[in-house]
């Protein structure tokens, strides 16, 4: 496992670049059929914004489970895919807060 994955796994937070990443998860309230879901909040540092990211994650059992979605996104985006990272349900993120936290990302490999 790289390095990263496993100061994630152990810690849930990870600083890379201008970027703090925190893993966590939530469920949907009111809690319809007790599904939970990765979450994943990305402060920028530089900004002093906070954003989030708005992927299909899938319903999750555990914090195992999320990680792994999160992992599969995670490299994604440091292969060149662009992340869904929002303000707010109606406000994505800046193109320049997702270009930088793409090169930040990229320093993952």
């Amino acid at each position: 496992m790289s390095g990263w994955k496993e100061i994630l796994k152990k810690e849930g937070i990870l600083e890379v670049g201008d970027f703090i990443i925190e893993v966590s998860i939530e469920s949907e309230c009111p809690c319809k059929d007790d599904s939970i879901y990765p979450a994943v909040l990305i402060y920028d540092i530089k900004n002093e914004e906070v954003y989030y990211l708005d992927e299909s994650f899938e319903p999750v059992s555990n914090f195992k489970e999320a990680l792994e979605q999160v992992f599969e996104w995670f490299e994604r985006y440091i292969n060149g895919e662009k992340p869904l990272m929002k303000r707010s349900p109606k406000k994505s993120a800046p193109k320049e807060v997702i270009h930088r936290f793409m090169e930040a990302i990229k320093s993952l490999k």
